[in-house]
């Protein structure tokens, strides 16, 4: 796109601020902020699903681990 066709759009200017606002928050930890937004979530009831691609890797890595 060229950059004068570029115009001020809010939404994506609100958008940015959000994102800016969050990172401030969490120090820009985004594992912090996953787990704080994973947290408020559950909080609603909203209820969460292992896909199964992530218990397959999930399996591997504990297999991968070493044993003491």
């Amino acid at each position: 796109m060229n950059a004068a066709a570029m115009q001020h759009d809010p939404v994506v200017a609100e958008i940015h601020a959000a994102r800016e606002q969050l990172a401030e928050q969490y120090h820009g930890d985004l594992l912090a902020y996953s787990q704080a937004a994973e947290a408020h979530c559950r909080a609603l009831g909203f209820r969460f699903v292992e896909s199964p691609r992530r218990q397959a890797v999930q399996e591997v890595l504990q297999q991968a681990e070493p044993r003491a």
